[in-house]
């Protein structure tokens, strides 16, 4: 059932181009996807059904399937590879490629969530290179042009690291939180720029070099924009989302700490 070489005119050209025992389960799933994803534009490309979405061509790419002998291949573009379900990791077979066998009943409502995801996150970074949040610009636009410019870069950064995180001022600054926990945010301080990891102690970064004296919170200070190392900040973010402590319940514990992650 390989058709990356075939031409097909639309998607249920490649649906009935198929056995007629998998055409059920391909439908289903395009059900799926086009419910989770309603503004999406349906379309074959290199052979297979795909979904475009806030974009065209390279930046549009939302998701692929494919039918193949022995399973159905979804082909997610890992830039949102972090924003993904975690669930969906035992399907993972190489960078962008997850595979489900076809002798095991397909994980629609893990398609939906993914596809939602996704959506989300798209629309993230759709709204990052378009606008700060009001809130946040605000504090970005009452500091120096210096300092501004490194926040505006913390901010794309932080942005397309944790694309599905919550932002917005607390307690003074930008901070951004996932399932309500604070993860990663910034503040001006006398020292300069203070970009903090409410759980970074437990990175094991070198460059996050300071530590919280109570809590596991590590910090880096930035004083020029050439001073922030995107690749460092992107393995610090990743991190962030695999590594957690339970800030959110810090009060109900009367100020203990436990390790979500």
């Amino acid at each position: 059932m390989e058709k990356s070489n075939a031409k097909f005119k639309n998607v249920d050209h490649y649906i009935s181009s198929c056995p007629t025992d998998v055409q059920p389960v391909l439908q289903q799933l395009r059900d799926t996807i086009k419910n989770a994803a309603p503004n999406a534009i349906e379309k074959i490309s290199y052979g297979m059904p795909f979904y475009e979405y806030g974009g065209k061509g390279y930046k549009g790419r939302l998701i692929y399937f494919a039918a193949f002998k022995k399973h159905i291949s979804l082909f997610i573009p890992p830039e949102h590879a972090g924003a993904l379900p975690r669930a969906l990791q035992k399907y993972h077979v190489s960078k962008a490629t997850y595979q489900f066998p076809l002798n095991k009943p397909f994980p629609y409502t893990l398609l939906e969530k993914t596809v939602k995801q996704l959506v989300k996150a798209r629309d993230a970074r759709s709204k990052n290179s378009n606008n700060i949040p009001a809130d946040i610009l605000s504090y970005h636009n009452k500091l120096n042009k210096t300092d501004k410019s490194i926040c505006d870069t913390l901010y794309k950064e932080i942005q397309k690291g944790l694309p599905d995180a919550e932002n917005k001022i607390w307690h003074g600054h930008p901070v951004w939180f996932l399932d309500g926990n604070p993860i990663v945010g910034y503040s001006k301080q006398k020292q300069g720029i203070r970009l903090m990891f409410w759980s970074g102690a437990s990175f094991e970064e070198e460059r996050l070099n300071v530590v919280g004296k109570k809590f596991k919170d590590a910090s880096v200070f930035y004083h020029d924009v050439k001073e922030i190392n995107t690749r460092d900040l992107k393995r610090w973010l990743k991190k962030s989302r695999n590594i957690q402590w339970d800030y959110k319940n810090i009060v109900k514990r009367k100020g203990i700490l436990e390790r979500l992650k």
